[in-house]
């Protein structure tokens, strides 16, 4: 049982970052495209659309940052190669 739970905390480990990166790159992406069109249809509106799409872009990114932190709190979790026989060898 310990295992499996420790099999699947790696999995989680290994699937989180990159998994967020692509979240993130996508959601970064369609606010610029967004923020680009608003833009050029209204462009005597460009500093507030400008300023909407940084504060967007501060919050997905912090997204990415949050998770950042998860993935270090929880490697912190993963055992050692020597904690792992020892818990098998039980």
């Amino acid at each position: 049982m310990l295992s499996i739970y420790y099999g699947l905390l790696g999995l989680g480990i290994a699937l989180m970052l990159p998994l967020t990166a692509i979240g993130c790159g996508i959601g970064e992406g369609l606010v610029f495209a967004s923020a680009l069109q608003g833009i050029a249809r209204q462009p005597q509106a460009k500093g507030d659309i400008q300023t909407n799409m940084y504060v967007t872009f501060a919050i997905i990114e912090a997204l990415y940052f949050f998770n950042l932190v998860w993935f270090f709190m929880l490697k912190g979790m993963m055992p050692t190669p020597e904690q792992i026989t020892t818990l098998l060898a039980k």
